[in-house]
């Protein structure tokens, strides 16, 4: 997945010295709790976080929780790899734009660490990695705030969960390192999935070719695809491209494809802040299809 956004700090993050194993390694307690309201309504300039979805989401109504599933690395974990990437598992799709400091910061006594922030909606997973290796032998809070909302407008609670680094790094950089996957890949999903009377292209029983007044005003056939997705306006979300090349979270071909989370089977609807019914319509697209599509344009959407 490739970086979001940065996060930025006027001074760098202060590192203890590392633990003597020889005399045990000690997990400190975590921050105070005022410190760390204190610390987060500062960087968040004041700014409250959405309780209830707004007139402007498409799914109207209470919130459902939104919370976090699963902590990697694992709350109290030791000996971690100093490359660990900090991932957190949501029960909801996590809104790409609210990610970043104040809701998920990594933290050594009162200073914060700079790194990059990305969004994988299929997993509903949000990832820190820190711009640099982690200190070994040294215990790392992570901070999580309720700046942090699901797409359906909903915060995550507050909290905070503590682990300590080990010796050094861990094979591989601990980043995605999925190879680049080109158009030509996802052109048969399309053929198989967007053809027919009223969809995208013709049917494979029809050759495949363009259609004259495809969906939408939509071509997917393999001539007209990258022209017609990559960089370009989403009619129904302008804020929103139909494929945004590196960030498969804000692009829009991804959203209309994935179900919303209260959906079942054929009869799912799209993710929140997607209007219309979900495409292809039918059973949801297997998660082998999902990430083939997600893959592409996160590795750069080339032709």
């Amino acid at each position: 997945m490739r970086t979001l956004s940065a996060s930025r700090s006027d001074f760098t993050a202060k590192a203890e010295p590392p633990h003597d194993r020889r005399v045990g390694r000690v997990l400190p307690a975590r921050l105070p709790a005022l410190l760390v309201v204190l610390l987060l309504l500062l960087l968040a300039g004041g700014a409250a976080a959405c309780s209830q979805p707004t007139d402007a989401q498409p799914f109207a109504g209470q919130c459902t929780p939104f919370e976090v599933v699963t902590f990697r690395p694992a709350d109290d974990a030791r000996d971690v790899p100093t490359n660990t990437p900090i991932d957190l598992i949501f029960s909801d799709y996590p809104d790409p734009d609210s990610v970043g400091k104040p809701g998920l910061l990594l933290t050594t006594g009162v200073y914060w660490h700079v790194g990059t922030y990305s969004v994988d909606l299929i997993s509903k997973r949000v990832r820190f990695q820190t711009a640099g290796a982690l200190r070994p032998f040294l215990s790392y809070t992570v901070n999580v705030s309720s700046a942090i909302r699901s797409l359906q407008g909903c915060a995550t609670t507050n909290q905070q969960r503590s682990f300590e680094t080990g010796a050094g790094i861990a094979g591989g950089s601990g980043s995605d390192t999925t190879p680049p996957t080109a158009l030509a890949a996802v052109l048969p999903l399309f053929a198989r999935s967007c053809g027919g009377s009223g969809c995208h292209r013709q049917s494979a029983d029809d050759g495949g070719g363009c259609l004259e007044n495809p969906a939408a005003g939509l071509s997917l056939c393999d001539a007209d695809a990258f022209g017609a997705l990559v960089g370009v306006p989403s009619r129904e979300v302008g804020s929103l491209l139909r494929v945004q090349p590196d960030d498969s979270s804000r692009s829009f071909l991804l959203r209309k494809l994935l179900p919303a989370s209260t959906g079942e089977g054929a009869a799912a609807p799209p993710i929140p802040t997607t209007p219309g019914h979900r495409d292809p319509p039918g059973e949801v697209l297997p998660p082998e299809d999902l990430r083939l599509v997600a893959n592409w344009i996160d590795s750069g959407a080339n032709p």
